[in-house]
């Protein structure tokens, strides 16, 4: 990233202060030389000792400059790969070329309102919009307050009606024989732990504890690339695993020509085992055409992933186990106990109407008592 550094004179004390002022990135600029060229096109020596020469940074500028900062770099990888998308293919290619300070609110809302996004995704794209604003805001490069005064004013609906498929036992395993290997060990996997595919994409045979009878999340993988930045700090807690789960696992790794401690757990045959395997095209040649076959009703074009099975896991522990909240929230790896109730567990309309012929039992079956004659 390329920065003019100066001396300005502070106009509150009239002592000097070194500042500096983004001009852009290298794929921007290759060349000192052009960058010096930019320099002088926007005019920048000349508004040195104006007293806010950063207020006209053009919205590329800031959103790279938030981009390449430190920030950004502690953010999981998963998180990374959103915020890049967002930022690359939504926020640069609409604002990039308009000048930070002259973006208003009322048509940052009738853009996000023009975009046919789902109500989260429209919510993700305000809030990393404000991310962005906010960084620079931090460092110097818009007025202070801009980014609240932007944010306060942008009102669109950001819920969704999007409801995960919740699958029974009987479902899963239906879904389990039909499948080969590794997919069965894969699929009963994730169902048991809740692991993130990512998560379990990222795993190494070295990351099984048979012995304490653990597995170790420790890494992810996902758009081929292996990051050991996982999603949140609970996300880093070992993973219980019960007897039943490990022969399967070793069941596997007695199959699979990559065994070592240091080969993936599910590496890619196609690869030799040097990737491990590729989850979209897991769920739509195995996971998916098994679900329906297992009779789970799905709509064309409905989502349902790996990520479902996590959702069921949550449901069966609290609503069908009766697992305590402490230990669901532990087994699924959720930083709050709110995640794990609001948004991950769901009851079966089975569930609930049997909860309400409980309460028609108790209101209806009351002993009948003699009158006065």
């Amino acid at each position: 990233m390329w920065q003019l550094r100066y001396n300005a004179v502070d106009p509150t004390s009239g002592r000097k202060k070194e500042r500096a002022t983004i001009i852009g990135s290298l794929a921007d600029f290759p060349t000192e030389s052009a960058c010096w060229r930019e320099v002088d096109r926007q005019r920048l020596s000349e508004q040195i000792n104006q007293p806010r020469p950063t207020d006209r940074l053009t919205f590329h500028r800031i959103a790279h400059f938030y981009l390449e900062s430190d920030a950004f770099r502690r953010l999981a990888h998963t998180t990374q790969y959103c915020y890049r998308h967002i930022v690359d293919d939504y926020l640069v290619p609409k604002w990039g070329d308009q000048f930070t300070v002259d973006i208003k609110s009322l048509a940052v809302e009738k853009w996000l309102r023009s975009l046919d996004l789902a109500g989260p995704t429209l919510g993700k794209t305000k809030y990393i919009m404000m991310v962005v604003f906010l960084h620079a805001e931090k460092y110097d490069r818009v007025p202070e307050g801009f980014t609240a005064n932007l944010e306060r004013k942008i009102d669109i609906e950001s819920s969704s009606d999007y409801e995960a498929v919740i699958l029974t036992p009987k479902q899963t395993f239906n879904i389990l024989s039909l499948m080969g290997q590794p997919v069965r060990t894969m699929t009963l996997l994730v169902a048991a732990s809740g692991l993130r595919f990512s998560e379990l994409a990222g795993l190494k045979w070295g990351d099984i504890d048979y012995d304490n009878q653990l597995i170790h999340p420790r890494r992810t993988w996902i758009d081929g690339i292996v990051s050991e930045r996982l999603k949140t700090k609970k996300s880093r807690s070992a993973v219980p695993m019960a007897p039943v789960l490990a022969q399967f696992l070793r069941e596997w790794q007695q199959e699979t020509p990559y065994g070592k401690p240091t080969d993936w757990v599910f590496a890619s045959y196609r690869t030799h085992g040097k990737t491990p395997r590729v989850g979209n095209m897991l769920v739509s040649d195995h996971l998916r055409p098994a679900a329906i076959k297992a009779g789970v009703k799905l709509r064309p074009g409905q989502r349902f992933g790996f990520h479902n099975l996590r959702h069921s896991l949550s449901s069966l522990l609290i609503t069908g186990k009766k697992a305590d909240l402490r230990t669901t929230q532990d087994i699924m790896r959720h930083s709050k106990s709110s995640t794990t109730i609001e948004l991950y567990t769901q009851s079966s309309p089975e569930q609930r109407i049997a909860a309400q012929e409980e309460v028609l039992n108790a209101i209806l079956e009351q002993p009948t008592t003699g009158g006065a004659n």
